[in-house]
C-alpha cells in the first residue's frame, strides 16, 4: 500500500469538519486529527498514547532566568531511544514512513508531495508529522521552498524540521508541525521580537537589508539565530547562505568524546554526512505577512549524560521540540532529576548545541556576507 492510498479525502473527512463553508489544508489538518482520534474509526495507535498522554507528568523549570518545560512522557519513547543515525553497524529495518499501519490515514498536500499524519508522539496533542510520498533522504537542502510553502499553507502550525544528525527518527525525509505558539521557546521568542524581557536573553542583530532580518539569540542556554522577512525569495536565501556558513563551522566538531566527526558516513542513510547540524522552525504570521525562521545549530542530539551509567545516565535526545524549550523524558528518575536540578539542563543544552568558538566564528562570518 502506498503512501497516497493512505489519502483521506474531504468526503471521508466531512463527519469532522467544523466548518463545511471553509474547507482548506488548515480544516483538513483538524478534521484529520479528530478521525484518527475517533475510538470507534480512528487509529488505534494514536488513541493508546492519547489516553496515555493524559497521564503525562509536567513541570517548568526557570534555568538562568529562562523557563523549560521538563515533562514526564512516555508516548515520545520511541523517537527520544531511537538511534537510527548512532549506530555504527545499523541493523535496516522496513521504514515506518513507507509502512504505516493499516488504520493510519493522512491528508495529501502540496500536489500530492507529501501526506499530513497525525504524529503518535505527542508533545502537544494535534501534532502532525508531514512525510514525503518517496522515500526521499532526511535532507533539507533541496526541501526547504516546501516548508516555506507549507508554513503559508498550513497557517495555523508551526514547521518543523529535525537533521539527521540532530534529532530526526528516521531517514525517510519528514517535516513535523505543531499549532502555533504552544510550545515555551515560540512564546519567549515572539516576546522578545515584541521588545519584551526573556532572562538575560537577547537579540543580538547580525544582517538587515530592506526586507529581511538576522539575528543571533544571546543568552539562552543554547546556540538560536532568526531570521525574519516578509518575502520569501528572501527567507530562502538567508537560509541557503546560513546553511553554507554553518557547514564551515561544522568542521570543528571532531574528536568529541561519543559524537560523530561531522562528514562521517551515516550509514542509515548510506551517505557521507554533509548537511550542517541544526533543527528548524519555520512559521508565517498572517497578521504582520511575515515569516519567522529559527536555526538551532547542534553539535549531535545527544548530551554527555546520555552516555554515561547508573543514576548519571540521562536517557534524552535533543531535537526540535527540546530546542524550543520542551525537555522530554521517558523515565521517571530521568523527569525528577531535570526538574529538581536546572546545572543538569543547562549542561544538557551546552553539550548539544554548537560551542562558544564556533558561535563567535558563524557569527563572524554572517557579518561579513
Amino acid at each position: 500500500m502506498s503512501l497516497t492510498e493512505h489519502n483521506l479525502n474531504d468526503s471521508e473527512l466531512e463527519l469532522f469538519f467544523a466548518d463545511q463553508s471553509n474547507i482548506d489544508d488548515n480544516s483538513r489538518a483538524a478534521a484529520l486529527i479528530k478521525q484518527q482520534s475517533d475510538r470507534v474509526n480512528g487509529w488505534p495507535r494514536l488513541i493508546r498514547n492519547l489516553d496515555t498522554y493524559s497521564r503525562i507528568q509536567k513541570d517548568v523549570v526557570n534555568v538562568k532566568g529562562i523557563d523549560i518545560v521538563v515533562t514526564l512522557n512516555e508516548t515520545r519513547a520511541p523517537s527520544i531511544t531511537a538511534k537510527t543515525f548512532e549506530s555504527k553497524q545499523f541493523n535496516f529495518q522496513p521504514c515506518i514512513l513507507c509502512n504505516l499501519d493499516t488504520e493510519q490515514r493522512g491528508i495529501l498536500t502540496l500536489n500530492n508531495r507529501f501526506l499530513i499524519l497525525a504524529n503518535p508522539g505527542i508533545t502537544i496533542p494535534g501534532d502532525l508529522t508531514i512525510a514525503s510520498v518517496n522515500h526521499d533522504l532526511q535532507l533539507i537542502a533541496n526541501s526547504f521552498e516546501d516548508m516555506v510553502s507549507l508554513s503559508k499553507t498550513l497557517t495555523d502550525y508551526s514547521i518543523f524540521y529535525n537533521g539527521a544528525m540532530a534529532g530526526a527518527s528516521s531517514p525517510h525525509f519528514h517535516f513535523q508541525a505543531g499549532l502555533k505558539n504552544t510550545l515555551i521557546a515560540e512564546q519567549q521568542i515572539d516576546q522578545l521580537l515584541n521588545g519584551s524581557p526573556v532572562g538575560n536573553a537577547e537579540l543580538i542583530l547580525l544582517h538587515e537589508n530592506k526586507t529581511g532580518r538576522l539575528f543571533f539569540l544571546n543568552n539562552y542556554l543554547r546556540a538560536a539565530y532568526l531570521v525574519v522577512s516578509s518575502d520569501y525569495q528572501v527567507i530562502n536565501r538567508l537560509f541557503r547562505e546560513f546553511y553554507l556558513h554553518l557547514k564551515q563551522v561544522d568542521r570543528f566538531i571532531k574528536d568529541i568524546p561519543n559524537v560523530p566527526d561531522f562528514g562521517a558516513r551515516i550509514i542509515s542513510m548510506n551517505i557521507n554526512e554533509t548537511e550542517p547540524r541544526m533543527n528548524l522552525m519555520l512559521k508565517y504570521i498572517q497578521e504582520t505577512a511575515k515569516y519567522l525562521l529559527v536555526i538551532f545549530p547542534k553539535v549531535f542530539n545527544r548530551p554527555a549524560a546520555y552516555f554515561k551509567t547508573g543514576t548519571e545516565q540521562l536517557i534524552v535526545g535533543m531535537a526540535i521540540k527540546e530546542s524550543l524549550g520542551n525537555l522530554i523524558t521517558v523515565r521517571e528518575a530521568d523527569y525528577e532529576h531535570l526538574k529538581t536540578d536546572p546545572s543538569l539542563i543547562t549542561k544538557i543544552y551546552s553539550d548539544t548545541s554548537i560551542t562558544p568558538e564556533m558561535i563567535e566564528e558563524l557569527n563572524k562570518s554572517l557579518k561579513m556576507k
